[in-house]
């Protein structure tokens, strides 16, 4: 496959809403049903935004998907679950309560690809009550079966966390993507034909 499979291009986040769009499709197929799982907006947008990154979302949820993408490519169910389970510590036990459920939802619904033992096993691991299967490892745990690069990953994270939380297009571009992710740019899955 080679070049001719995936490269690695830059997109604007802020331009390129697309890829963040089709990343998170790609993480949850269920999209549409994501109910309210750890931003609350009370107030104003903004301020809810900026203490909700402030408080869970850098320090707790974005170290736990990149952990969890991490142990998926060394192959560790175990160290994922000990991730999940320190992000059950982190999480205010209403906000726990919440992900556990949407991620149960969402790892409930989807049998495994073929051939892949991780997501299988860790899918066995959640339902069994063995692991707590938040959204955002479950999350993480999807975006490294689709290869998505950590930053179209966190993108398609926010934008699940901003329709769970009842966020237009606009507010959720405006203060989730470009106020969280910045201008930096984002690295997207391209393929080359």
């Amino acid at each position: 496959m080679g070049e001719a499979a995936l490269r690695q291009e830059q997109v604007d986040s802020g331009s390129d809403l697309g890829v963040i769009v089709r990343a998170a499709e790609l993480c949850n197929p269920f999209l549409d049903a994501v109910g309210e799982v750890t931003l609350e907006v009370r107030g104003p947008v903004a301020a809810s935004v900026v203490n909700w990154n402030a408080s869970l979302f850098s320090p707790a949820i974005r170290p736990a998907m990149e952990d969890v993408r991490r142990e998926y490519s060394l192959g560790g169910n175990l160290e994922i679950a000990l991730i999940d389970c320190r992000l059950e510590t982190l999480l205010p036990k209403h906000l726990s309560l919440q992900s556990r459920t949407e991620g149960k939802r969402l790892i409930g619904g989807l049998l495994p690809p073929r051939g892949d033992r991780m997501l299988e096993r860790y899918r066995t691991m959640v339902l069994a009550g063995d692991a707590p299967g938040h959204l955002a490892v479950i999350h993480a745990l999807r975006a490294a079966l689709f290869s998505l690069p950590p930053r179209v990953m966190e993108g398609a994270y926010l934008l699940q966390e901003g329709m769970g939380a009842g966020l237009d297009g606009r507010d959720i571009s405006r203060f989730l993507i470009l106020g969280i992710l910045g201008r930096e740019e984002v690295e997207a899955p391209i393929s080359i034909v």
